[in-house]
């Protein structure tokens, strides 16, 4: 069976009917069973007048008396089928055509066969089980999650995708975490995948759950709310989103409960924005994480939590009490890694647009290359290019030299009468693409550079993908769709736009605007900015690089030849006009510029850098922290 269709089930439970309700009876031996006004005993709470009644409408049954509801598909799942084999026997019950191809076996991103973890047949029985029960977590739901146990005690949770494949199997102790200790890691020999633990157990067409650690996860089983899952490798990593997009996007309603901690509450604002506010309510709990809920508090106070959990508040407005504090230093920013910048920056914070000027041949692209792009990358986020005057072949050429550095690089001599060439050697651009092929992204569309396109593609690449870096190169090849007189205004609009857009999905815009033209190669200011003013104004942060002319570099003398002035002892000038997050502004840094790997640096950085590229090597049975409270 391909991807299930949503409609197709729906028909199947509407052409099943009542039926449905006699399988359910007799499945669950309901006590006495009415099979005139399809009601009886429920059998998940003592009663002794019947209040569990099937409801034709929504094809399933509801007690008015503990309140639980089940479906066929959910019976279906409560003798031991997965979603999609609960699904397959409710299509055979009514004879309802489905596509039922064989699962291929899964591939690496590099087209090679998948290696599967080894199946564990041993349920947690020993002290995995010990260990879970002390965490409130029942011998029931062990069971129904599949919760399994190693041949050293130790917990295993196999994570399977919704097509029924073992793809990840993860490990923990059975006992208290140790302080500095791994608290989990993942079977040596097999390969990994960013799968949700659960999502072969979860109705694709009711609410789901999402929390952050794999007992979490079984807490929420054991207080009632079965369709949840849980991410597998911590509060931090959202490589789930993408890979599992698809699968996330049949959902109506998205519930995300993270852990009570700051990283808990990252996840929470990364995460809403990118599955969309429209369907995500999230749970804020006054407990660590939901094993702390339901081994203080029980389990009605979990699910209480998960029907009260809040929508995302009215669009622009907000109470002033429930404003987050403004703490500068908690604010996660990218460092420039250009130290004499950062002294003034602390990095570029997210939420943030950045206008970037200067005339031709001064040093912009030397800057995006090295300051946007490398260390961006470096810092591990992901960035998005928008190039309107190179090609993805130049554009990618010059990216690599700053991320190569100069021991990568070699120089040829072409005598006198030519200047010196550079290249990157073959070994080093190998490895380069290796370390960032999932986490850098070009616009690929030589057709269309609208502004709405370009708006579009960087929404979904900040959804799917958690890219935090977007830079546009620049202004000028922008189509705003506008006439030469609606320019300003269009500008105007454009910028006010990234600006919600960086805020929205807490993410750096850096936006290249080419100055005004000038008659002489001269440093720049605010003003000189191209287009509407409403550019600078609106920006968080306005930068401009200046090439020191040899005139600037000359010591200026006096008619006896004093040197009454020394020459600018700099190649390049880095000025911050704007600097709104910190206030710093009108500050000017001085740098140096390395010819062969078209790198900037001052006195304090280091022009042999190495970038994670290099020391790139993941051993075998690497080990993952997740955010999973232990107690």
């Amino acid at each position: 069976m391909a991807e299930i269709d949503i409609d197709l089930i729906q028909q199947a439970k509407n052409q099943l009917g009542i039926k449905a309700a006699e399988i359910i009876a007799i499945g669950l031996n309901i006590e006495k069973w009415d099979t005139r006004n399809l009601k009886g005993l429920c059998p998940f709470h003592n009663e002794k007048t019947p209040s569990f009644i099937w409801n034709k409408k929504n094809n399933h049954f509801k007690c008015f008396g503990c309140g639980e509801t089940i479906d066929i598909i959910d019976y279906y799942m409560k003798t031991g089928l997965t979603f999609r084999e609960a699904t397959k026997e409710l299509f055979d019950e009514t004879n309802t055509s489905y596509d039922d191809d064989i699962i291929p076996r899964p591939e690496t991103k590099e087209n090679k066969p998948y290696i599967q973890p080894k199946v564990i047949e041993e349920i947690a029985t020993g002290k995995a089980k010990s260990y879970l029960e002390l965490r409130k977590i029942s011998e029931d739901t062990i069971r129904y999650a599949g919760v399994k146990e190693d041949d050293k005690g130790n917990i295993a949770f196999e994570y399977y995708d919704n097509k029924d494949r073992l793809m990840l199997t993860k490990y923990r102790p059975s006992r208290k975490i140790k302080k500095g200790e791994n608290k989990t890691w993942c079977q040596k020999g097999a390969d990994t995948s960013p799968i949700l633990y659960g999502m072969h157990q979860v109705d694709i067409t009711k609410p789901l759950l999402i929390c952050e650690g794999e007992i979490d996860r079984l807490a929420a089983i054991e207080s009632g709310f079965k369709n949840t899952v849980s991410v597998p490798f911590g509060a931090e990593n959202f490589h789930w989103i993408d890979h599992n997009w698809d699968w996330l996007e049949n959902f109506k309603e998205i519930i995300i409960w993270s852990d009570n901690d700051p990283a808990g509450e990252r996840m929470r604002r990364e995460v809403v924005p990118r599955l969309g506010e429209y369907r995500t309510k999230y749970v804020k709990s006054n407990y660590e994480d939901i094993n702390i809920q339901l081994y203080k508090a029980g389990k009605e106070s979990v699910i209480n939590s998960i029907r009260n959990a809040k929508e995302i508040p009215i669009k622009n407005v907000i109470r002033m009490a429930d404003v987050e504090d403004y703490n500068i230093q908690d604010m996660e920013k990218i460092r420039s890694g250009l130290n004499g910048l950062d002294k003034f920056i602390a990095g570029w914070f997210l939420g943030s647009v950045n206008v970037i000027t200067g005339i031709n041949g001064s040093g912009k692209s030397t800057f995006i290359n090295q300051v946007c792009v490398c260390e961006a990358v470096e810092q591990g986020y992901k960035t998005f290019i928008m190039s309107g005057e190179l090609t993805n072949r130049q554009l990618r050429n010059w990216i690599e030299f700053p991320m190569a550095g100069k021991e990568n690089i070699t120089t040829v001599d072409n005598g006198s009468n030519a200047p010196k060439t550079h290249y990157v050697n073959k070994d080093t651009k190998k490895q380069m693409r290796e370390w960032y092929k999932d986490d850098v992204y070009f616009y690929d569309n030589n057709l269309d550079y609208t502004a709405s396109s370009i708006l579009k593609k960087m929404e979904e690449l900040a959804r799917r993908n958690g890219v935090k870096v977007f830079l546009l190169d620049n202004l000028m090849t922008i189509d705003l769709e506008c006439n030469q007189y609606e320019l300003n205004r269009k500008q105007k609009e454009f910028v006010k736009e990234l600006v919600i857009f960086a805020q929205k999905y807490n993410a750096v815009v850096h936006l290249v605007a080419h100055p005004r033209k000038t008659e002489m190669i001269q440093r720049l200011s605010k003003m000189d900015v191209a287009g509407s003013g409403d550019i600078t104004n609106l920006a968080h942060y306005v930068t401009a690089i200046h090439r020191v002319t040899d005139k600037e570099k000359e010591d200026k003398l006096n008619k006896i030849g004093d040197v009454v002035e020394e020459g600018c002892p700099f190649d390049c000038i880095i000025d911050l006009f704007k600097n709104r997050p910190l206030g710093h502004q009108d500050k000017s840094v001085g740098v140096q510029y390395d010819m062969a790997s078209k790198r900037f640096y001052g006195q304090s950085d280091d022009i042999n850098k190495n970038y994670s590229w290099v020391k790139l090597n993941v051993p075998e049975g690497f080990q993952i922290t997740t955010e999973d409270s232990p107690f």
